[in-house]
């Protein structure tokens, strides 16, 4: 009786399991719709962005590019990395850690976002790189916060005591794939916008130097703002797919534990009906 006990115990245990992980799954998958959503619509924003900044570097040679962003000769890079503040999203921040660690040098420095990526690095050798940690964020980064790190972004760079400014995040592809990615924000590299399509002529008044340099502020901040709701997006997806394979390997315990449960109680009663006959024919 003991071992059935014992089954029975643990069929209760995997079956509240099992409706916690699922609860856990619709959650993600109704926040998944929405940050898709939301996705869409800011890719839009930042294709109009970048696509603004192409017509703007078109216009400039490449000594205004030299004017606007003196030589630095800095080797430290600023790594603005973006976690989750919550667990069980798969391998979603072990992914960003990982890539951390084969990137980062001891030179440079980092801004991280999400408790969970800041635990990671507090305990790794990277711990005094950061400067600057932003855990709790909320339901998603708002631009308000992107704002204020793009600004202590640009005034490490233009004092030049780092080189380049990077984000590590997780890329959006699809529901099922999510990879951790590292895009450079500065410098700019006129080669990744001239292969765009120019469209309409634009006058860029008082020039196109001034408009630029002033916009420069307002391009950082918004591509790590697209770049943080690209990581939230991944950061759902992620888990509601972790929520389902919990969910889907809960199903396959309880169908193993159900059947030797079954067969525990059978062995059991054959056993006493032995017994029993046994008695009867001694008598």
């Amino acid at each position: 009786m003991s071992s059935l006990n014992s089954l029975k115990n643990r069929i209760a245990v995997v079956g509240n399991t099992k409706k916690i992980t699922h609860a856990m799954e619709l959650v993600a998958a109704s926040k998944l719709r929405k940050y898709r959503e939301m996705y869409v619509n800011v890719e839009k924003f930042k294709n109009v962005l970048e696509d603004t900044f192409s017509k703007i570097l078109i216009n400039l040679s490449p000594i205004d590019l030299k004017n606007i962003f003196p030589s630095n000769k800095s080797n430290s890079t600023l790594y603005i990395v973006i976690t989750s503040d919550l667990g069980l999203c798969g391998s979603y921040n072990s992914n960003i850690f990982n890539l951390l660690k084969t990137t980062v040098n001891k030179e440079d420095k980092l801004i991280v976002f999400g408790a969970k990526g800041i635990s990671n690095i507090y305990y790794s050798w990277m711990k005094d790189l950061m400067i600057h940690e932003i855990a709790n964020y909320g339901e998603k980064i708002e631009y308000n916060l992107t704002n204020s790190v793009a600004k202590i972004a640009l005034e490490l760079f233009e004092k030049g005591e780092i080189g380049s400014i990077k984000v590590i995040y997780t890329k959006f592809i699809n529901n099922v794939v999510q990879t951790a990615s590292c895009a450079q924000l500065l410098p700019i590299e006129k080669e990744n916008f001239s292969s765009q399509e120019l469209g309409s002529e634009i006058e860029f008044e008082p020039d196109p130097q001034t408009v630029l340099k002033n916009a420069i502020p307002l391009y950082i901040s918004s591509l790590i703002y697209s770049l943080g709701i690209s990581s939230k997006v991944s950061e759902m997806a992620s888990r509601r797919n972790a929520m389902e394979n919990s969910t889907d390997n809960a199903d396959e315990l309880l169908n193993d534990l159900h059947l030797e449960f079954n067969r525990t109680r059978q062995s059991l009663i054959t056993q006493e009906i032995s017994e029993i006959v046994s008695g009867a024919d001694a008598t």
